[in-house]
């Protein structure tokens, strides 16, 4: 199969409590987005053919899906990218 950077390889869906959120540089806030889904996105390619993959949360935002990567390609001024979940945030930080 001759697979692309970038391309998706297969996804399991994602808990609803998931978030993406995301700073599209300049003066926009931060956006949020519901995660879907886990996608296994190809992140290179090798000489022989091989692929490098690695997990990423797909999202819907616009009315589509996408992962992290194709935001990068679509959004040149893409600032931080952060996962969120209420559990993890209430648990985030040194214990008092």
């Amino acid at each position: 199969m001759n697979l692309t950077v970038g391309s998706v390889t297969n996804m399991a869906p994602a808990n609803a409590d998931w978030h993406i959120a995301f700073d599209l540089g300049g003066d926009s806030d931060i956006v949020v987005c519901p995660v879907i889904g886990w996608a296994t996105v190809v992140t290179a390619r090798m000489e022989d053919g091989a692929v490098i993959t690695e997990i990423q949360p797909a999202f819907v935002w616009g009315g589509q899906v996408w992962t992290e990567a194709e935001l990068r390609v679509h959004a040149p001024g893409l600032g931080s990218v952060s996962l969120r979940h209420p559990h993890l945030a209430a648990t985030a930080g040194p214990k008092v």
